[in-house]
């Protein structure tokens, strides 16, 4: 199985966050009066809650995802079992006390 690592980089440091995916097509759903915008559809699947990391007040904190480690230890996630080919459309969220709802999303890179 090869490696497949998911980050969500630039958050604010310090917060709790996590990644929302879905199987389905991407969505565009503009979130609070902010720039954030919600781009995965129901029905989500959420992981774990991590902390960010980083330095409070700074946008250095990251949020990571071992895709396999995850889908091996969650059978019943929406869409499994993965097949080669499968698209997964993911997004980050995580705390932002100053956003217009307390919370943000950012784009998952893998």
């Amino acid at each position: 199985m090869n490696p497949c690592v998911l980050s969500v980089a630039n958050l604010e440091g310090q917060e709790q966050g996590l990644v929302l995916y879905v199987g389905a097509g991407p969505a565009s759903v503009a979130w609070g009066s902010g720039s954030s915008f919600l781009c995965v559809k129901a029905p989500t699947q959420r992981t774990g809650a991590e902390g960010s990391g980083g330095t409070t007040g700074a946008c250095d904190g990251v949020l990571t995802l071992d895709w396999n480690a995850f889908v091996t230890a969650s059978p019943s996630a929406l869409g499994s079992p993965f097949s080669v080919g499968d698209k997964l459309y993911a997004q980050g969220w995580y705390r932002d006390p100053p956003a217009s709802k307390s919370t943000n999303f950012r784009m998952v890179w893998s």
